[in-house]
């Protein structure tokens, strides 16, 4: 289940898949441990988001729409670590293709694909999303995107703890 230090290892682990060369700018003072995460932070942050991961999800307050969800994706929920936008179009309608970092239940990261579609207009939103698995990190060459990306959003995880708007986990 989700405990702090299975939690903190998992991270720890995939922290560790970079070297020095992966930065953009690598200090090791000015960095420190664990890349300068608190991780039980984070832990905590990642026990808050935790969630089922559908393959499709429709989601609306319009008069007409409702809200659906398809197959799990996984049989074990999921917290979203990292998204990273590939492809973007926005008016009326936005529509993204991203790639996201989930960590399971089981403490193992998975790479997921996700076409996001948002229609919005005044106080109405129709969004739907598409989720298909793409394989499960297993070393460095499988995360594709940079540590300071996947850090600075492990650290906007952290935010509502920050501004005391969180809830407090016993983990």
């Amino acid at each position: 289940m989700f405990t702090e230090k299975k939690i903190v290892k998992a991270i720890s682990w995939l922290i560790q898949l970079y070297s020095p060369e992966d930065y953009s700018a690598y200090d090791e003072e000015e960095i420190g441990k664990n890349d300068g995460l608190c991780l039980p932070e984070v832990s905590m942050a990642v026990r808050d988001g935790m969630r089922t991961i559908y393959q499709y999800e429709v989601h609306g307050n319009c008069k007409y729409s409702f809200n659906y969800c398809g197959k799990e994706l996984f049989n074990q929920r999921g917290c979203r670590i990292h998204t990273e936008m590939d492809t973007g179009i926005s008016d009326f309608t936005t529509i993204t293709y991203n790639t996201e970092l989930w960590l399971l239940e089981d403490m193992t990261f998975a790479t997921v694909r996700c076409v996001h579609m948002v229609m919005a207009k005044e106080r109405y939103k129709y969004q739907t999303e598409y989720r298909a698995f793409v394989k499960k990190v297993e070393s460095r060459k499988d995360l594709l995107f940079s540590p300071e990306d996947l850090i600075g959003d492990m650290e906007e995880m952290c935010m509502p703890q920050w501004e005391q708007m969180a809830t407090i986990y016993e983990l």
